[in-house]
């Protein structure tokens, strides 16, 4: 429950390693101290994540999570997650990864990981938070997207499918929720520095996590329904998606840096 001057108290970072999500938590709890609480893989980055974060007055708790997981213990996660606060006022949907396109289009079930890491597994929990949320009457969910949803690439195929499909149902879930007082927020970053995409050459754009960050807690603050970061990329894409396709593939051929956007772990 926010504080008497409209404050954060309680979130929820889902993918709870991700460097994303750590920041944006920083951001939205920032002189509150509050609750965090991490799910993700235990694993002793978890822990290391939640020792990190446990400062100024905040209480720092941790959930095993997987993207693998079924969609009954995905939402048990987060109603025993809203237990710890009372309640949640918001849920970042940070889960993924980016993968090696090569070895994807070889093994069809290493793809199926993919595509469940990046799309299934992030929408079950985006709509399970959905839920918890709006029994409670009020809450956000910011799902972190990418500017490649908006046009798949041969060279991050799995991925951006992957997240072309979660950016709509998390779109379709905000149209769904929103008379329950819940706002569900997609988030299209470009590439974003982060543990990720460590040892990838900058491209256009590419920002570092602290200013995604940013561009969420000002979302979480307005009325927005789809953030991009930086900004200008919502022209930029404009462009791209409105080019050929034989264009857009010659023009990706020139630039085989692959741009990534979220850094997450399940």
């Amino acid at each position: 429950m926010k504080d008497g001057v409209g404050r954060m108290q309680t979130v929820l970072v889902v993918g709870g390693t991700s460097d994303i999500g750590l920041a944006t938590a920083e951001a939205l709890l920032a002189g509150v101290g509050g609750t965090l609480i991490l799910a993700g893989r235990e694993s002793d980055a978890l822990t290391d994540a939640a020792a990190r974060m446990a400062r100024d007055r905040r209480t720092v708790r941790t959930l095993s999570y997987d993207a693998a997981y079924s969609a009954e213990a995905v939402g048990a996660m987060v109603r025993r997650a809203a237990a710890y606060g009372s309640d949640l006022d918001a849920v970042l949907i940070c889960v993924g990864s980016l993968g090696e396109q090569a070895r994807l289009d070889d093994d069809p079930v290493a793809a199926e990981e993919s595509l469940r890491a990046n799309m299934l597994g992030p929408a079950t929990a985006t709509h399970a938070a959905a839920l918890v949320l709006a029994e409670q009457g009020h809450g956000v969910v910011v799902v972190l997207s990418s500017v490649a949803a908006l046009r798949p690439r041969r060279e991050i195929l799995a991925y951006s499918a992957a997240k072309a499909g979660l950016d709509a149902y998390a779109r379709g879930l905000a149209e769904v929720f929103a008379a329950s007082g819940v706002r569900v927020i997609v988030v299209r970053p470009g590439q974003v520095r982060t543990k990720m995409t460590a040892g990838l050459p900058d491209v256009p754009f590419t920002v570092d996590a602290s200013h995604v960050a940013s561009a969420i807690r000002q979302g979480v603050l307005s009325s927005a329904q789809v953030v991009y970061v930086p900004a200008v990329l919502r022209f930029v894409m404009m462009a791209l998606r409105a080019l050929p396709g034989p264009v857009f593939r010659r023009m990706m051929a020139n630039n085989k840096r692959a741009p990534a956007t979220s850094d997450s772990r399940r």
